[in-house]
């Protein structure tokens, strides 16, 4: 029996696409300087306008990766799936210790609202598996982020665009200090609470450095996060960062394409099934806010009206690129505030 039709021989949408994700917050003890009444308008000036260039972030890490974390047992790799003819590879999915270890490199700068070219990062990863002619065994693949945009402005390449989450609005697509997903549906209820020091969305370009730098993948849709992973019991229990993981850097690529036959057999997809991976159709936190007492902030005075569900469907449908699915996971990750965004290497 296919998991992935129901008795009619249709297609399921609730195919599942395990993840895990992370982040850390930063303090900073402010100084007392003593000056002078002359100089204190100046200095009243110069620290509005520091706070419109707020600093950035950068991220690092390497020189090596998980490829597909925990992705052994779902329904991706696993029998099934949409690429069951390698799922020997991936032997476990309980754990982040899943997946293959591969040589990898990641770093990226980021800064809210920024402009174009203030957020932009570059990761490599050598592929462990052959899946057609994009994903090819052995060969080294570039990722360079193109932009953080939700839907694709090419109609072509987004047949049916989603939700812009509320969260990603004020950043245009990048925010910081952001706790997210989590059982208590801050976002996706099927993977652990993490609280983030950046998190993009956004789409990104795949080169094939071993063929020359060719392209491989065009504006596919991009997720990304830098952060720690939280205990999220402990979390509730005493609202402290109880760390669940070291800083990690993760990297998802995805793509599944509408209107054309998938590996394994499966499709043609309708846009509606393309997109019901990311998350599952059934996860709560699409019709859910997160779980605080809203009319119990309004007896104590706090304006703060009862949000939308932070989660949407990813727009992951791009019907002119092939099917794609990379995800890395960085366990040696680094991550500090700059006062500016160079960063060799990066374009």
């Amino acid at each position: 029996m296919n998991p992935l039709r129901d008795d009619n021989g249709k297609i399921k949408t609730n195919v599942i696409v395990a993840t895990v994700f992370a982040a850390m917050l930063v303090a900073m003890v402010p100084a007392v300087v003593a000056i002078s009444s002359s100089m204190r308008a100046a200095t009243e000036e110069a620290e509005a306008a520091d706070m419109v260039q707020q600093p950035y972030v950068k991220a690092f890490a390497g020189s090596s990766a998980l490829y597909e974390p925990n992705a052994g047992k779902t329904n991706v790799f696993g029998p099934g799936g949409i690429f069951p003819f390698f799922n020997d590879t991936f032997s476990c999915g309980n754990a982040i210790t899943c997946g293959v270890q591969t040589d990898a490199t990641f770093k990226g700068v980021f800064k809210e609202n920024g402009t174009r070219g203030d957020n932009r990062f570059v990761a490599t990863y050598t592929a462990p598996i052959t899946y057609g002619d994009h994903q090819v065994k052995g060969h080294k693949y570039k990722v360079v982020m193109v932009d953080t945009k939700w839907n694709n402005d090419d109609p072509a390449q987004t047949p049916l665009p989603t939700r812009t989450p509320d969260f990603l609005l004020p950043g245009n697509g990048v925010a910081f200090d952001q706790y997210q997903h989590g059982h208590s549906m801050i976002d996706r209820a099927d993977v652990p609470l993490f609280s983030n020091k950046v998190v993009v969305y956004g789409h990104a370009n795949v080169y094939d450095e071993t063929d020359g730098g060719k392209l491989v993948a065009k504006n596919i849709f991009m997720h990304l996060m830098v952060g720690k992973a939280v205990d999220e019991k402990g979390f509730y229990s005493d609202m402290q960062n109880n760390d669940g993981t070291p800083l990690v850097v993760l990297l998802f690529l995805v793509n599944v394409p509408s209107g054309v036959q998938l590996p394994g057999g499966i499709g043609p997809l309708t846009p509606e099934q393309a997109q019901s991976f990311t998350p599952l159709a059934d996860d709560p936190s699409l019709k859910n806010p997160p779980p605080v007492d809203y009319a119990k902030l309004a007896e104590w005075g706090v304006n703060a009206p009862e949000p939308k569900p932070q989660s949407t469907p990813w727009s992951v449908d791009n019907p002119t690129q092939p099917v794609f699915f990379t995800f890395l996971l960085f366990t040696d990750a680094k991550a500090y505030n700059s006062a500016n965004n160079n960063l060799p290497g990066v374009n």
